[in-house]
C-alpha cells in the first residue's frame, strides 16, 4: 500500500513495451502514399500461448477454474475456484498478465470450503471478496489487501452461484448471478447489503446461464456470460450490450458466441472475467478450458487469456487461441512513487512546506491515457497532464474538504476550471484512490476509482508531461503511468489472429503505415484525423470504405498455420461490384471481385465469399487495396482455413467415429433412423469443406412423426445432456410428413424457410442440397428445379455434414455422398 512521501526514494524504472502513436494529422494530398515497411518484429519479441501451464501451488488435479483477475494499483491478482472439500482461496500476482507468482491463501475461513468462482473488487480502501462455497449461497469477505487475510463480514446471503459485482459511474452497485432462465441482477445498497433480484432481459443461453460480468466502456454496458454446462465441450461465452442500464434490457449481437471451441485439444471454454490491460487501454478476457476430469470427478481446467477489441457496440475476441500470441504491451512510462526517494532520471520534483510538484521527464503523445494512484488525505492533490511548464498544463484535482473533483487548465499562468462534480459523501480520502485521464480524438474523460466523473471536449488539451501538484498537505503516491492510446486506439495495432475476424476499422495507425486515401473524407464518424471514410452501421458498429482506386488499408495478422484461407467480406447489400487486391507482406496475394449487387434483402449487410488466398504461418501484414473506381464499403473480414481441392466422398456416415455419433441410431439396409425419445446426430467429413453438393435418400412410413434430415456446414458440434439441444453451428434441412424446413443452428435454432412437399409413403425419395457461397438450394425427387432456395446474409461458409433425427418415427435417411462444387 502507498505511504506518504516526505522524501521520495529512487526505485527501479518500470517501463512496458513502447506504444504506437495513435493520432496522426490528416493528409490533404491527392496522391496515394507508398506503403512504409511494417516492423513485425515488435510482435515476435515476447510471446505466450494458451492454455497457461500449471501455476505454482495450484490445487492439485483440479487446475484453474473460473479465473477472475483484479487489476489494482498497476498489478494483477488472480483468484480461482477452490477444489471441492478443500478449504481456503488461493491467489497469484502478476505485473503483465503472463508471469504469475503465488501470493498464498487469502482466507482460510472454514466457510470457504469448495469456494466457487471467487471475485474481488476494491472500493474506498477495502477489498471485498464474493464466493459461493460448493454452490450453497454466497458469503462476503473483506480485507485491506488484495492478498488478504480476508475476514467474513456476512452470513449466507443466499442466491445462486457465480456472483459478480458491478459499480456504475454514479456509485450504484449491482450483483449478478447465475440462473436457469438467464442472469439475475440484484441491486445493492452497499458491499454486503442485497436487494431483490430480477432476471435481466437478454443474456440467456436457452438453459442454465452463469459466469456473468459487466464492464462499462464509452457509456455502453457489456455483459459476458457462459453456458450451459461446465463438463460440456460446447461450454461457451456470449456477450450482450445495453445502453440504458446494467439491468438492461440487453441486445445480443450477431457475432455470438464470443468464445467457443470444441476441438479435441481445446474445448469447454467458459466462465470469463474481463480486465484492463497493462497499456491502460486494451482489454483482455480471462477464461478456462477443460483438460479432462480429475480423479474425484470434477473437470480439470486451465487458464487462458486473449485480447478483446471493440468496434462501437461490437465486441470481438481475438481468438480463442492456443498458439503463440504477443505478450500484452505495457505503458510507455510507468513508475512507483511509494518509497522515500525519487528517480531523478524519470522525474523532476520541487517541494516547499506543505506543497510540491512532481513532473515526468517523458511526454505523452496527443492521444494518451494516464493513471495516477494516490492517497489524498487532506491535501488538495491534482493529477497533471498536457504539462508544458509551470504556466501551461491541464489538471484533474481532488478537493477532499469539498468532496469534489474538477477538470481545468492553466494557460499563461491563469487557472480555469472547466468542469466540476461532487463525489459521494462517504469517500474515505485516507485510502488509495485512482484517477484515470483519457485524452481521445475528441473527448477528454476523467475517471475516479473506475467511475466516469467528467467528460469534456479534448480541444484544450494536447501532448505533454504528467505529474502531481499538491497543496495544504502531502499525499501518498503510488503507481503512475501513461500510454499513447485512449478509447481503444490500441485495438488498431494489435495483431489479429487467423483464423478469425478482422474489423474493417481496425487498420494500423499511421498514414503510409496503416492507410492511404487519395482524397480524405471530411465526414468520417470515427478516426476522423485519418481521413478514411468511416460510418456508423445499423448495429452500432462502424464500417470502413475505400472510395478511389489505389486507396488501401493495412492490418497486422498472426497466422496460426500455413494453408489456404477462405476470404469473406461483409459488405453493403446491393453495393455495385468493385475490384480489390490483397497484399500479404506488401506482395500481391490475389485479386478479387466483390459484388453485393445481387443481395438486396432485408439485411443491410451481407457476407460474401470473395475467394481464397494462401498464407504462411507467422506475423504478417495484410493490405486491402481498391483496384477499381467503385466504392468498397465493409464491416468485417473473415479468414478461415478451407480445403479447395476437388473431392467426392461416398458413404460418409460409414466412416463416422464413435465421437461423431450422438444419441441412438438404428441402421437397416444402409438406412439410418432415430427413435421417438432421442435427438440423435451423426457427423462426418471435414470442417474445412466449403462449397459442396450433398446427395442422400429419405423414406417416410405411413404415419411419420417428428423430424429427420441433413446437417451441413457444421462446426463446433457438442453432445452433453445438460445443454441446449441445438448444440452446433450450421444448417439443418428437416424432413417431416408434409414439408421441408431449413434451420440455422448457432447453439439455438432459427427457422429460415419452410416449403410444402409430398413424398410417397414407403418409397425412397432422393434429396440433394447444394451449399455454394451464401446460397442454399434443395432438390427433391431428382427434380431439375430447386424446391427450396435460400440466401443467408450471415452465412456459415464451411463445415462438416451429417444427419439428425429429432424424436422422429418412420423416417429413414440414407448414407451421404458429398462432392465439391468448383466456383469460378
Amino acid at each position: 500500500m502507498p505511504i506518504s512521501i516526505p522524501h521520495l526514494r529512487k526505485i527501479a524504472r518500470s517501463l512496458g513495451a513502447l506504444g504506437l502513436a495513435a493520432g496522426l494529422a490528416m493528409s490533404g494530398c491527392s496522391t496515394i502514399t507508398k506503403p512504409e515497411a511494417v516492423d513485425m518484429e515488435i510482435y515476435k519479441n515476447q510471446t505466450y500461448a494458451n492454455p497457461f501451464p500449471s501455476l505454482e501451488e495450484e490445487w492439485e488435479d483440479y487446475g484453474n477454474g473460473d479465473p477472475y483477475v483484479l487489476r489494482h494499483d498497476g498489478r494483477y491478482y488472480l483468484y480461482v475456484s477452490t477444489k471441492d472439500h478443500r478449504t481456503g482461496i488461493k491467489a497469484w500476482m502478476s505485473d503483465n498478465l503472463v508471469d504469475w507468482r503465488y501470493a498464498g491463501l487469502v482466507t482460510e475461513d472454514p466457510v470457504s470450503t469448495g469456494a466457487y468462482a471467487p471475485e474481488v473488487i476494491y472500493w474506498n480502501g477495502w477489498f471485498y471478496l464474493y464466493t459461493s462455497p460448493a454452490g450453497r449461497g454466497h458469503f462476503v469477505f473483506r480485507s485491506e489487501s488484495p492478498t488478504g487475510p480476508f475476514e467474513r463480514i456476512s452470513e449466507n446471503v443466499g442466491m445462486s452461484i457465480d456472483g459478480s459485482v458491478f459499480i456504475d459511474d454514479d456509485g450504484t452497485w449491482l450483483f449478478t448471478h447465475a440462473g436457469s432462465s438467464g442472469i439475475v441482477g440484484v441491486p445493492m445498497n452497499g458491499p454486503a447489503d442485497f436487494g431483490v433480484g430480477q432476471t435481466i432481459p437478454g443474456p440467456y443461453l436457452g438453459h442454465w446461464t452463469e459466469g456473468s460480468m459487466i464492464i462499462k466502456r464509452n457509456g455502453t454496458y457489456y455483459m459476458t456470460y457462459t453456458g450451459n454446462h461446465v463438463f460440456s465441450k460446447g461450454y461457451r461465452i456470449n456477450y450482450a450490450v445495453s445502453h440504458d442500464s446494467p439491468l438492461g434490457p440487453y441486445t445480443v449481437p450477431v457475432n455470438n458466441p464470443l468464445v467457443i471451441s470444441t476441438k479435441p485439444d481445446f474445448y469447454g471454454l467458459g466462465h470469463s472475467s474481463t480486465v484492463l490491460g497493462p497499456d491502460l487501454d486494451s482489454y483482455y478476457l480471462v477464461y478456462h478450458n477443460l483438460t479432462g476430469r480429475s480423479q474425484e470427478g470434477p473437470p480439470v481446467r486451465r487458464m487462458n487469456i486473449d485480447r478483446l477489441v471493440f468496434n462501437g457496440d461490437r465486441m470481438e475476441l481475438l481468438g480463442p487461441t492456443n498458439y503463440e500470441q504477443p505478450v500484452p504491451r505495457g505503458p510507455v512510462f510507468a513508475d512507483r512513487l511509494d518509497g522515500a526517494d525519487i528517480d531523478e532520471a524519470l522525474w523532476e520534483a520541487k517541494e516547499t512546506a506543505g506543497s510540491g510538484r512532481i513532473i515526468s521527464k517523458e511526454s505523452t503523445g496527443p492521444i494518451f491515457t494516464a493513471e495516477y494512484n494516490l492517497v489524498p488525505s487532506q491535501a488538495r492533490a491534482a493529477a497533471l497532464f498536457a504539462y508544458e511548464d509551470a504556466n501551461q498544463y491541464g489538471f484533474a484535482e481532488i478537493e477532499p474538504k469539498d468532496n469534489a473533483i474538477s477538470l481545468g487548465t492553466v494557460v499563461d499562468g491563469r487557472r480555469q476550471v472547466l468542469a466540476e462534480t461532487k463525489i459521494p459523501q462517504d469517500m474515505d480520502w485516507s485510502k488509495l484512490h485512482t484517477i484515470r485521464v483519457e485524452r481521445g480524438e475528441d473527448r477528454l474523460r476523467v475517471y475516479l476509482d473506475g467511475m466516469l466523473r467528467l467528460d469534456e471536449s479534448a480541444d484544450s488539451f494536447g501532448p505533454g508531461k504528467i505529474g502531481y501538484l499538491y497543496e495544504e498537505g502531502e499525499p501518498g503516491l503510488s503507481y503512475t503511468a501513461f500510454s499513447n492510446h485512449a478509447s481503444g486506439t490500441s485495438d488498431f495495432d494489435t495483431a489479429k489472429p487467423l483464423p478469425g475476424s478482422i474489423e474493417a476499422v481496425h487498420y494500423l495507425s499511421g498514414e503510409g503505415r496503416g492507410f492511404s486515401v487519395r482524397h480524405p473524407s471530411a465526414s468520417s464518424e470515427w478516426r476522423r484525423s485519418d481521413g478514411t471514410a468511416i460510418k456508423l452501421a445499423e448495429d452500432g458498429s462502424y464500417a470502413a470504405a475505400l472510395t478511389e482506386k489505389g486507396d488501401w488499408l493495412r492490418y497486422a495478422v498472426n497466422v496460426s498455420e500455413s494453408g489456404t484461407y477462405g476470404l469473406d467480406l461483409t459488405v453493403k447489400s446491393g453495393a455495385h461490384p468493385s475490384a480489390i487486391k490483397v497484399l500479404v507482406d506488401d506482395k500481391v496475394a490475389g485479386s478479387y471481385k466483390v459484388d453485393g449487387s445481387d443481395h438486396s434483402g432485408s439485411e443491410p449487410w451481407v457476407k460474401i465469399r470473395v475467394g481464397s488466398l494462401k498464407l504462411e504461418k507467422g506475423f504478417r501484414s495484410l493490405t486491402i487495396q481498391l483496384n477499381s473506381g467503385q466504392t468498397l464499403e465493409w464491416t468485417t473480414m473473415d479468414l478461415e482455413r478451407v480445403n479447395e481441392e476437388k473431392f467426392k466422398v461416398e458413404g460418409v456416415l460409414e466412416q463416422a467415429s464413435a465421437e461423431d455419433i450422438h444419441g441412438q441410431w438404428v441402421e437397416t439396409d444402409g438406412r439410418y433412423a432415430g427413435t421417438a425419445d432421442s435427438d440423435a446426430k451423426m457427423y462426418g467429413g471435414s470442417p474445412q469443406w466449403t462449397d459442396y453438393r450433398i446427395r442422400t435418400t429419405v423414406k417416410l412410413g405411413v404415419d411419420p412423426s417428428g423430424q429427420a434430415g441433413v446437417l451441413f456446414r457444421v462446426t463446433n458440434e457438442s453432445d452433453f445432456r445438460d445443454q441446449v439441444s441445438d448444440s452446433l453451428m450450421g444448417y439443418f434441412l428437416a424432413v417431416s410428413a408434409t414439408k421441408l424446413e431449413l434451420y440455422k443452428h448457432n447453439y439455438d435454432s432459427e427457422l429460415l424457410q419452410s416449403v410444402k412437399i409430398s413424398l410417397e409413403p414407403n418409397e425412397l425419395a432422393s434429396l440433394s442440397i447444394e451449399a455454394v457461397r451464401g446460397e442454399i438450394r434443395v432438390y427433391a425427387q431428382d427434380g431439375k428445379d430447386p424446391v427450396l432456395t435460400y440466401e443467408d446474409p450471415r452465412a456459415f461458409m464451411q463445415g462438416r455434414v451429417g444427419i439428425r433425427s429429432v424424436h422422429a418415427e418412420q423416417i429413414e435417411l440414407g448414407d451421404i455422398t458429398v462432392e465439391s462444387i468448383a466456383v469460378k
